[in-house]
């Protein structure tokens, strides 16, 4: 029996076999820096905080953001709120004012420009026909989040949500895109539409995802975001059984309850008891 070809056979599979256990394995991917892209001017513990800039792309998305942030003094880690304006406003205007109040409860507070700004350059994504509760608005305030994550002072786990009015749009469909990000979300004068209605606010079907404890705020004389809006929403978490509280201003309109006193002290109440300030 000529055994020659078996005998090349079994070397051709030996040697396949020993290359194959000889190749060196391929070093996993490096982690993208989540700050990459980010630039900060001032100091983000003084009294007005510091600015900042982000440009970069991230799986696909360009980003070319603007925003303040401010901190607490020390080292941290401390928790952390993604402040979101509302039309025509901006990351250095509401976003800043609310940032002081809620910096001194010990918060990281962060804003950026959205879509609907007014007096400042929108950057990307998006374009100014990309208001409220867009796609686009949603992928400026997850880019937050990376950035808090990035910073070495903030503690992740504990991450808050809060906006007025087209900003309340926003934090509420964010808070339903990435329900594992936060732990509490707050809004004033904001709510949702039915999905057949085209309006900048979300729809049932953007908050569906909510898990985050929610609390909203709202003044039965605003008639710029109707109280029913903010009634819609209320009915939604409670029909998915969220932690959630519907609070209503008598005689407020849509700016009343923007920086209410008031409002502010239970926003913080509403963090303490539900984990985000301890």
């Amino acid at each position: 029996m000529n055994t020659r070809p078996l005998l090349a056979v079994f070397l051709l599979f030996a040697v396949v076999g020993c290359g194959a256990n000889s190749s060196p394995t391929a070093p996993p991917p490096p982690t993208p820096d989540p700050l990459a892209g980010f630039t900060l001017s001032g100091d983000p513990s003084s009294a007005n905080g510091a600015t900042w800039t982000y440009r970069q792309q991230v799986e696909g998305v360009s980003y070319d953001l603007q925003g303040i942030l401010l901190k607490p003094q020390g080292p941290g880690p401390f928790p952390a709120v993604i402040i979101s304006h509302g039309a025509g406003g901006n990351a250095g205007g509401y976003g800043r004012a609310i940032a002081r109040v809620m910096v001194e409860w010990g918060l990281v507070c962060i804003a950026t420009n959205y879509t609907h700004a007014g007096g400042v350059a929108i950057g990307a994504p998006g374009t100014s026909n990309d208001a409220g509760a867009s796609t686009a608005n949603v992928q400026r305030a997850r880019r937050m989040v990376g950035i808090l994550g990035g910073l070495g002072y903030v503690d992740v786990s504990r991450i808050g949500l809060h906006g007025h009015s087209m900003g309340a749009f926003v934090t509420a469909a964010t808070a339903g895109a990435f329900p594992d990000l936060f732990r509490a979300a707050t809004h004033t004068a904001g709510g949702i539409r039915p999905d057949f209605v085209s309006a900048p606010a979300p729809t049932e079907s953007q908050v569906a995802g909510i898990r985050a404890p929610y609390q909203m705020h709202h003044g039965d004389r605003d008639f710029v975001v109707l109280l029913l809006a903010d009634q819609l929403m209320d009915a939604v978490l409670t029909a998915r059984g969220v932690d959630h509280e519907l609070v209503i201003y008598p005689g407020a309109d849509h700016d009343d309850v923007s920086q209410n006193s008031t409002m502010l002290a239970r926003v913080r109440a509403w963090y303490q008891a539900k984990g985000l300030l301890r």
